[in-house]
């Protein structure tokens, strides 16, 4: 009887032999999918192949970047972890559990466990992964990849550059769609390059022909960039130098061209501290740039500006303040990093590199989120995209981290390559 009743409740869950759900018209399915958190979305990749070309479609990639949920990407510092990378995100209850999801690609792209790779940035799905030495960017080989399909493509300097004080950046331009590496350095280090180009710029796909341009920098890189903020193609930093009033800049990916943004107006009062700029960072919350500041009276409190309208100095309010004796939390200085807004809207960022801490805005109080067994990381705000680099790419030397074969343009393995 029991067998009977497990059978017609099978069949009740068809139609003339079909499930249900394959009956639906694709873009029904792809609306449903493109809700789905991304831990639930990376596993529908196994349900059947239908499924599977449809995530991968670019189009979708596109509608999911739009309706995402932001995540965050990881890498464990300590030797027995820093091989892994993970994706976490947030559930509307603001809890981890069930929400980290372990790539198959490793960091170390499939070359050996001795090579040691980092995780250096992080847009729109893609990953920026060198090599460290002395804390320092090996500058002969890069990498950009895909962490979700394993693919990756090796970015090199046209010029012998050797490991130099740069600040690595990936980024998108919305209207060419295409992405390109970005090496900014500081300005007293033009000497150290042939025909002083400072900044390098790599465009890939087809549109870069596999070659870097330079960019001619003016004050904008007095001060070397340490973290980085991208936002609607542009990249921003802040200039922590006590003589520079505007203090936060920006490179175009497009246009390629550096700029100054205008700070609040309270940050050129003649009573701003000297040093207030070293207890600043940038960020997005909601689609805007935002600032972090630590107060210039209290150190453990601290207040975030949000610029509502792009570009408008008007527009900077200081939204909220924390207050880290709530949860004798240690302060944090220099302040990190905004990583984003969780589902439920509470503000997230990093805690000294070991923890993620969120921040309720409405009920003004902390939650410190402990990763399992991860306890240092490097980490960057990440959003899942399922498309091919193949397609993102196009033209590039492609290869896969997990077969470690080149895809295209020749069958020699990646550690081979030259």
């Amino acid at each position: 009887m029991a067998k009977k009743k497990a059978k017609a409740e099978k069949e009740d869950g068809k139609v003339c032999g079909t499930d249900i759900i394959s009956q639906l018209h694709p873009n029904i399915v792809i609306d449903i999918l493109s809700r789905l958190p991304f831990n639930t979305l990376f596993s529908c990749r196994c349900v059947c192949k239908t499924w599977l070309h449809l995530l991968v479609d670019p189009s979708f990639a596109h509608l999911y970047h739009t309706r995402a949920e932001p995540c965050i990407i990881l890498q464990p510092t300590n030797k027995n972890r820093q091989q892994h990378l993970y994706a976490v995100h947030f559930d509307n209850r603001n809890y981890l559990r069930n929400s980290i999801v372990k790539f198959a690609t490793k960091t170390h792209l499939g070359m050996g466990c001795n090579v040691k790779i980092s995780l250096l940035d992080s847009c729109n799905g893609l990953i920026l992964l060198g090599e460290m030495y002395r804390y320092q960017v090996k500058l002969d080989r890069l990498y950009v990849c895909n962490p979700i399909t394993g693919e990756f493509v090796i970015v090199r300097p046209g010029i012998n550059l050797k490991s130099s004080p740069v600040c690595p950046c990936l980024g998108f331009c919305p209207k060419t769609q295409v992405y390109k590496v970005v090496l900014l350095s500081k300005k007293k280090h033009v000497a150290e390059v042939s025909n002083n180009m400072v900044t390098l710029v790599y465009t890939l796909g087809e549109k870069g022909n596999g070659l870097w341009k330079s960019v001619t920098v003016g004050d904008a890189l007095l001060h070397q960039p340490r973290n980085t903020t991208f936002l609607n193609g542009i990249i921003h930093w802040a200039v922590r130098s006590p003589t520079v009033p505007q203090f936060i800049y920006s490179f175009d990916v497009e246009d390629e061209c550096f700029r100054s943004v205008p700070p609040p107006p309270e940050f050129l009062s003649p009573d701003q501290p000297t040093w207030s700029k070293w207890g600043i960072n940038l960020g997005v919350l909601e689609g805007c740039l935002a600032i972090v500041e630590r107060d210039k009276d209290v150190s453990w409190c601290f207040h975030i500006w949000v610029m509502k309208e792009y570009g408008v100095q008007a527009s900077w309010t200081k939204t909220y303040t924390m207050d880290f004796t709530m949860e004798k939390l240690a302060p944090l200085f220099p302040v990190s990093q905004i990583l984003g807004s969780c589902r439920n809207g509470d503000i997230l960022f990093s805690h000294q590199g070991r923890n993620l801490v969120s921040f309720n805005p409405v009920n003004p109080s902390f939650k410190v989120h402990r990763i399992k067994k991860l306890c240092n990381f490097l980490i960057h705000p990440y959003i899942p995209n399922l498309s091919s680099l193949r397609d993102i790419a196009r033209g590039e030397p492609l290869f896969n981290a997990t077969e470690m074969i080149q895809t295209e343009g020749g069958d020699k393995h990646a550690s081979d390559k030259e």
